[in-house]
């Protein structure tokens, strides 16, 4: 899901293409994360902009090879190593990190706070990872992140139709890489057995209840259903179902909403599927429910003159 109004991309300002393509998530205690593809398909770009310090990294796929240019960290010069297409690269953005681009170029860089690495590995359990590991200015080939960061580029063409699930599957199996490649974060920590981590639970929960009158892709697949069901107890279509009839519920007490409204607005196919659902996990029917719980707020309503 793209949220390019609220969101600053300070790397495109630096490379002055505020048109850049580009997709952002936003998980783990609300940090920001995006994905901006940078192209350029001409000689002598010239040098970036600096982008304000902050304890973060770009984490780069190079799609293009680009031998020809020069990278300053707080103003040294440092020449590149290794760019070739393909291959992983690393800023630190508390170093000012600033090019002098002579080559054409074409990469995906992914902005990475401390925040959300912190935010991570604090839902992990397991201790905060320090600075990443890396060599300013050399490029390595990491097959992890390549088909990780390849993934968005379909996404970049239509960032209004990029799923807020995959986004985010994408953005936290990088940062899990990341954290233990670069991090030195233990490669099980964390996991959990047979289930779904902490985020994962929270945020699938999130997005059902976002989502109540969507499909969620991705609830049919076996395996998440097991880690799901094995994680709350419950298979994910009976948790939205329920959830979807709790909803229903709130909606009740408005007798404005004819019970075709509320089932539509919950998610259901219909008035009678509602029905039916409601009845099974409730006991009595919508209507019966409405009359017997309703009376109270429809008469507190009539006394505060509503």
């Amino acid at each position: 899901m793209s949220k390019k109004r609220s969101y600053r991309n300070r790397l495109a300002e630096a490379f002055q293409m505020d048109d850049a393509p580009m997709v952002i998530t936003r998980e783990l205690h609300k940090s920001s994360m995006a994905a901006t593809e940078l192209k350029y398909d001409g000689r002598n770009f010239g040098r970036t902009t600096s982008i304000p310090r902050e304890d973060a990294y770009l984490i780069a796929l190079q799609l293009r090879a680009c031998h020809d240019h020069d990278l300053y960290f707080d103003g040294r010069l440092t020449h590149p190593r290794n760019w070739f297409a393909g291959v992983t690269s690393i800023y630190d953005l508390r170093r000012d990190p600033v090019a002098e681009l002579r080559d054409p170029f074409h990469s995906i860089m992914f902005h990475l706070p401390r925040k959300a690495l912190d935010s991570m590995t604090h839902e992990a359990g397991v201790p905060r990872v320090g600075d990443l590991r890396h060599e300013p200015g050399v490029s390595v080939d990491d097959p992890v992140v390549r088909p990780l960061l390849a993934s968005l580029l379909p996404t970049m063409a239509k960032p209004e139709e990029a799923h807020p699930l995959f986004l985010d599957h994408v953005a936290l199996a990088l940062m899990a890489h990341v954290a233990n490649v670069y991090g030195g974060m233990s490669p099980d920590a964390g996991l959990p057995h047979g289930g779904l981590a902490l985020w994962q639970v929270r945020r699938v929960k999130e997005l059902m209840s976002e989502s109540l009158n969507e499909e969620i892709p991705g609830l049919s697949v076996r395996h998440f259903a097991r880690a799901f069901r094995h994680s709350t107890g419950v298979s994910p279509h009976r948790w939205l179902l329920k959830h979807r009839v709790d909803h229903a519920r709130e909606l009740l007490s408005d007798r404005a909403l004819s019970l075709t409204d509320i089932a539509l607005s919950c998610g259901f196919a219909d008035q009678s599927h509602f029905t039916r659902v409601f009845t099974a996990m409730v006991g009595v029917s919508p209507g019966v429910w409405r009359r017997v719980n309703g009376t109270s707020q429809t008469l507190n309503r009539m006394d505060s003159g509503a």
